[in-house]
Order: structure tokens, then sequence, then C-alpha cells
């Protein structure tokens, strides 16, 4: 009784180490494709000029990012309060922007690699992947938390060097909703696209 006891613990031990690599492995997809064509972005960066980083990095945004999640977190409770079309608006600005920031950043190569560290499930359908941003002169530690949503991962935060993106678009976003209303921030968002095409023109 013991021995049968002590094989079925160590076969249920393995099958757990299994569904969890294979969930890391699937989760890594997204996070996989997005960093690929961050470097491609880099590696093309000055042929392309903003407006075509902006068209390349575009369609990958969208399929690697999870963007209701992302916002229903990004505007903590004033989510609920928004209808429909408020909600759409805000999904297609902070893309927008997303997509914009990636453009405006990645666009000059100096040999820089996303290199693979670790992966941990936090629940059923949560994991943080850790990739780190190797540079000639510089590290960068990447965090991607990637959750599964109808079977698909899709990134959902990143933490750069122990700082999280959404957590501080959070506070930007909900003071501004707090002091100045929805419209505002839609009009502070379409601004800062506005801007970043205009500062990296040329």
């Amino acid at each position: 009784m013991m021995m049968r006891s002590f094989l079925a613990f160590w076969i249920l031990a393995l099958v757990s180490v299994g569904v969890l690599a294979d969930s890391i492995q699937e989760a890594k997809v997204p996070v996989d494709h997005l960093n690929q064509e961050l470097i491609a972005l880099m590696r093309g960066g000055k042929q392309l000029g903003y407006e075509g980083r902006l068209k390349k990095i575009d369609p990958t945004v969208r399929q690697s990012f999870m963007f209701e999640a992302v916002a229903q977190i990004a505007l903590g409770t004033h989510w609920k309060k928004l209808d429909e079309a408020q909600k759409l608006e805000f999904m297609d600005k902070y893309r927008e922007l997303s997509s914009a920031t990636y453009a405006s950043q990645f666009k000059e190569y100096e040999g820089e690699k996303f290199d693979y560290e670790s992966g941990q499930e936090l629940k059923p359908g949560r994991v943080v992947l850790r990739y780190d941003l190797a540079a000639p002169k510089e590290k960068h530690t990447f965090e991607y938390h990637v959750s599964q949503f109808n079977g698909e991962w899709r990134v959902v935060n990143i933490v750069v060097d122990g700082i999280s993106d959404l957590e501080l678009r959070k506070a930007q976003y909900t003071s501004v909703i707090d002091r100045e209303g929805f419209e505002a921030l839609i009009a502070k968002l379409a601004e800062k696209i506005a801007d970043t095409a205009k500062n990296n023109a040329g």
C-alpha cells in the first residue's frame, strides 16, 4: 500500500510538472513573437522611419496583448461606469499609444537580443515570463505577465527593471478621470499619440 501511494504521488508530480511546462511553452509564443518583432523593428529602424515602424509593429501589438483586460485594470473602478462605445474608444487609444511607444523607442539596433530566463505559473491560466534584453553596454529585465483567454495566451502587463507599465498608467489615467473626466483622458491620449509622431518625424 505504501509503495502504491509513493508511485501515485510521483506520477501526479510528473504530470503536474508536464502541465506546467506546457503552459509556460504556450505562454511564451506571443511573447517570443513580440520580442522577435521588436528586434526586427530596431534592425530596420532607420530605413523604416517612425511611420514604417508603427505600421510594422501595430499588428503584433494587436495580436500579443489582451487589451480588454489591460483596459479594465488601467481604469480600475472607472471601467464599469463606461458605456460600450467609451470602452472601445479607450481600448483603441490605449493600443494606438502602445504601438506608438514601441515605434518611438525601438528605433536603432546596437546588437540587442532577448534572452529567456525563466517562467513561473502564478495560478492556472496565468504565467510570468522573465527575459533579459541584453545590449553591449547595458541589460534590462523584462517580466511579461501572460494570461489565458478562451484558450489563447496574451500579454496583460510588462514590468521592466521592476517598474510596472500598467501600474504607472493606472495611476495616471485614474487621476485624470477623477480630476477632469473620461473625455479629458481620451483627449490627453490622442495628444500624446500626436506628439510622439511629431517628435519622431523625419
